[in-house]
């Protein structure tokens, strides 16, 4: 995905109520974790730029023990940005740009102990992230939510799936390079 797609993560979540830069990260780290993260200069980066185009205004909280702090809120202009791009912007075939892929794609490279021991540690990354989507879904959803939030629903539906889906193949992967040390 292109950078140009943090400002229509930016609109979506502004979309739900207003928020801080800081907010808005950990509304990131909470609903998109699965698909998506944004560096916080990234953000506050696009969120100077949509401000200026006024897709967004900011509002300067003043706080006592704090420094001061802006709330962003979506404006009318911003939410036509966002719905023209969300019924617009045509559906193209997905594009795979994975590290850890190319990487395993280099395993012939390295021992079958250290590719396996990589494998061993993706898995319990992904198992941790796994876990932490399962324990938020539990704590977020019911009826009603799922109802208003479909597509924050659908796309923590797909993280778990993808999740468990990396975990099988790591077990699948990590057997196969088992089974070429056994032949050695």
């Amino acid at each position: 995905m292109k950078n140009m797609s943090l400002r229509y993560a930016l609109l979506g979540l502004l979309g739900e109520q207003p928020y801080t830069g800081y907010e808005l990260k950990q509304r990131f780290q909470m609903k998109m974790v699965h698909f998506w993260n944004a560096h916080h200069t990234q953000i506050y980066r696009e969120l100077n730029k949509m401000e200026q185009e006024g897709l967004v205004t900011a509002e300067i909280v003043k706080q006592d023990e704090n420094p001061d702090k802006k709330v962003y809120t979506l404006q009318e202009k911003g939410k036509s940005v966002l719905t023209t791009w969300l019924l617009n912007k045509e559906v193209s075939p997905p594009k795979i740009k994975d590290e850890m892929l190319l990487r395993v794609s280099l395993f012939q490279f390295i021992p079958e102990e250290e590719a396996i021991g990589f494998l061993q540690e993706s898995k319990a990354h992904h198992e941790q992230v796994l876990n932490h989507i399962t324990m938020w879904k539990e704590e977020t959803y019911n009826e009603e939510v799922m109802e208003e939030r479909i597509g924050e629903y659908l796309t923590t539906e797909y993280g778990l799936l993808y999740m468990k889906n990396w975990i099988t193949w790591c077990d699948w992967a990590i057997e196969k390079l088992e089974k070429r040390q056994e032949k050695k």
